[in-house]
């Protein structure tokens, strides 16, 4: 599991390029100065003051059929930020940007990368004296630190007229993680000398940082698509050297009418140069200044049109459907509970074994479910026993855990373990969603209170909790005995599987101790706990209780960087990250992915002798390196399944 490995993030995103050409979004300036009705200030502190709007436009962009869309942080470095009066949010402003892309990705349930934005500063670095280079490659780090922080899945340096400006950018994304870099420079029309001249700097540079160079090279911006289709051809050397092109050119040259700049390239126009891209060795495409999501939109029709004939060069390509056609969910025949003794749980089968593995999926926040399927078979051939599907977690609003829980067991076949909170439903509500949980499948409940509507984006909306998790686990177990809560009976009695949660970083450990004992009480089946970095709270959880009276699965979240430390340690209630594991997290540098899932599976290797299970909660929705936790778990003594009996 290195971080330049087959499974690394640039390997990953090298190998999409090489089977498919990957469409990128447009101009987000663009969108943003029309809907805000002009510059009205720094465009990037829009993150902040106005972040539904810049959440519209990166919707928009995957609507149009984007498989990329950048974050809205292009100027987001203390230099252009110090104009505006931001130089102290560099942080904040490049941190939320991630987040709305990344927040647009979920409500939209399409599967696309997000790419951190990062621009020039905005001066020569000539001007800035003898000191330059160390300032603005400070500048870079600052602003890229945030949006590692944020969640990116890589670093998309643009519009770099200097290549030495360009060189320690990319240097600076080395240094900090082993995410894919594409870096873009820009040539002005009419220029050719000078552009010649940028694009022979450019290889050079390419040659001289080795196995540092970026993943992608290319041209944004500029004059237009037609001068970017010429100036691709002075970065022959670097296709010839296999490094995939990128293009995302400017909408023609810009005139200004009644105030405003209008760009005389239709997306037809656009659409029509694709194949000359293409012929260029262009894998990743897109636009820039002036683009819209019609323009995108041409585009993906264009690639769509082109792969059915083959006709798109160097290598096959597989556009990802824009608006992929709806799941069908056919309703399992009627179900019955299994006779008394027979073992009809998979879940606490594992247990037994002392094999279980379950991952956290957080259901989309709109109504397409293409990515979550999608990372659940990931999950599934990289070995997972169970899904746990989370409910509305922090309070902010995403599909019912229990509809995306069944479309997990339908599209894998392997079973979930929805969370089902009381701060949502009354009395009422919570026995009607139980009894269609189970008529729909679902046979295993983590009971669980939830989060407080203060917490999230609803802060007004009422909370309920007529009872907490222990009274949900009492409900449970009265719908096991075949009637309600007030004692009717419900015909054939479901089996449910109860699950209950645990904390052994509580800053009230007493209390959660206390309350763990009566969730026991109530029949509770196993326990889940809180991410875990080190065995010392377990080992002094199990000798408060003189040991535990049901299998324990040990939760962990892989740690994705320094930064990701400080802010779970600091910032999470419940979570507790031990000052050695922050300081090895601090030392891994561009390592701090490939370190977090060994300190990860380290942990788990601890405590390999007081557990059954383990519950993995992916960072930033990252499933691919989870699966290569999983992958690796199964390959070890213990964790590995049993094997298939032989066929008789």
């Amino acid at each position: 599991m290195t971080a330049r490995g087959a499974d690394s993030p640039r390997a990953r995103f090298r190998q999409a390029l090489a089977e498919r050409v990957v469409l990128a979004d447009g101009g987000v300036g663009t969108q943003l100065y029309q809907r805000v009705g002009g510059p009205r200030g720094n465009l990037d502190g829009l993150n902040l003051s106005q972040p539904r709007v810049v959440e519209e436009v990166h919707l928009a962009y995957i609507a149009a059929g984007a498989d990329l869309i950048e974050t809205n942080t292009f100027g987001a470095n203390p230099f252009r930020l110090r104009a505006y009066g931001l130089e102290e949010e560099v942080w904040r402003v490049n941190l939320q940007g991630a987040k709305l892309a990344r927040s647009a990705r979920e409500i939209a349930g399409r599967p696309v990368l997000v790419a951190g934005a990062v621009g020039p500063v905005g001066c020569p670095l000539e001007a800035l004296g003898p000191s330059g280079r160390i300032q603005v490659r400070d500048a870079f780090l600052r602003q890229m630190e945030a949006l590692l922080a944020g969640g990116v899945d890589l670093f998309m340096v643009e519009t770099m007229l200097d290549v030495e400006e360009l060189r320690l950018a990319v240097e600076a994304a080395r240094s900090l993680a082993a995410l894919p870099v594409v870096a873009q420079v820009t040539f002005s029309g009419g220029l050719e000398p000078v552009a010649t001249g940028q694009a022979q700097a450019l290889v050079r540079l390419v040659e001289e940082l080795g196995e540092a160079a970026p993943d992608v090279v290319g041209i944004n911006c500029g004059a237009g698509p037609g001068p970017v289709v010429e100036a691709l051809g002075w970065l022959e050397p670097l296709r010839a050297r296999g490094i995939p092109l990128s293009a995302l050119p400017n909408a023609g040259l810009p005139a200004r009418v009644d105030g405003r700049l209008l760009y005389s390239a239709s997306p037809a126009y656009l659409a029509s140069l694709l194949p000359a891209m293409l012929q260029q060795g262009v894998r990743l495409v897109g636009g820039c200044c002036g683009t819209t999501p019609e323009h995108i939109r041409a585009l993906r029709a264009q690639l769509d049109a082109l792969q059915p004939s083959g006709a798109l060069p160097g290598g096959r390509a597989e556009p990802v459907e824009a608006h992929p056609p709806p799941v069908r969910v056919v309703p399992p025949p009627e179900t019955e509970a299994p006779p008394e003794g027979e073992t009809a749980s998979p879940i606490l089968a594992a247990l037994a074994r002392g094999d279980l593995i379950s991952v956290e999926l957080d259901p989309p926040r709109g109504v397409s479910v293409t990515k979550l399927l999608q990372n659940a078979q990931i999950l599934r051939e990289a070995g997972v026993t169970c899904f746990n599907v989370a409910d509305s977690p922090m309070a902010r609003v995403r599909m019912a855990s229990l509809a995306a829980a069944r479309l997990v067991q339908e599209a894998t076949a392997l079973p979930a373990i929805i969370h089902f909170t009381t701060r949502d439903r009354n009395l009422m509500g919570i026995q009607a969603d139980l009894l269609g949980a189970w008529a729909l499948g679902i046979r295993h409940i983590l009971a669980v209170t939830g989060d407080p509507p203060t917490v999230g984006n609803y802060p007004h909306a009422s909370a309920v909790y007529d009872v907490d998790s222990i009274g949900l686990v009492r409900i449970l177990q009265t719908l096991n005995r075949g009637h309600d809560l007030v004692g009717n009976p419900i015909g054939v009695a479901p089996a449910f599987t109860i699950a209950v949660a645990l904390s052994p970083n509580a800053p009230d450990l007493d209390r959660e101790l206390r309350r763990f004992r009566e969730k026991l009480e109530a029949g509770a089946h196993f326990v889940m706990t809180q991410p875990l970095y080190e065995v010392a709270p377990l080992l002094r959880i199990l000798d408060r209780l003189g040991g535990c009276p049901v299998p324990i699965v040990l939760g962990v979240m892989p740690l994705q960087s320094a930064k990701h430390a400080e802010y779970l340690h600091n910032e999470v209630p419940g979570i507790s990250i031990p000052k050695p594991v922050r300081e090895a997290l601090a030392r891994a540098g561009d390592r701090g992915a490939e370190v977090g899932i060994e300190l990860a599976a380290q942990v788990l290797e601890e405590a390999r002798p007081l557990i059954q299970g383990c519950y993995v909660v992916p960072s930033f929705g990252r499933v691919e390196q989870v699966a290569g936790l999983i992958r690796a778990l199964r390959q070890q003594a213990g964790w590995a399944l049993p094997a298939d009996p032989p066929p008789s």
